[in-house]
């Protein structure tokens, strides 16, 4: 959507200078961008487009390394209890053979 409005402006020739466009990329985020936006707008007139870009790129990268810790946490739950039930089983084989005995 942010591109293409982009790119309708510029086919007006219309002149688009950075922190406008920074400006059209934050107000173009959905909500849950909200903390990003104040985040960058604080306390500045201006906020040129690569900073902004960097931030959003931070962002994603953050959500991803989140979904790959909990995915290996997940992955790591399911390994121990594994180990788990299979020591139990090998108790059992142990009593087993003691009682056989």
């Amino acid at each position: 959507m942010f591109n293409q409005f982009v790119a309708d402006l510029l086919n007006l020739d219309f002149k688009l200078e950075d922190e406008d466009l920074s400006l059209m990329l934050l107000s173009s985020l959905p909500d849950e961008f909200e903390h990003l936006e104040t985040m960058l707008l604080h306390g500045k007139e201006n906020v040129p487009l690569d900073a902004v870009c960097s931030a959003l790129y931070s962002h994603e990268l953050g959500k991803r390394d989140k979904m790959k810790t909990k995915s290996t946490t997940s992955e790591e739950a399911l390994m121990a209890r594994g180990r788990q039930q299979s020591h139990a089983k090998w108790k059992v084989q142990i009593k087993r053979l003691s009682c056989q005995r």
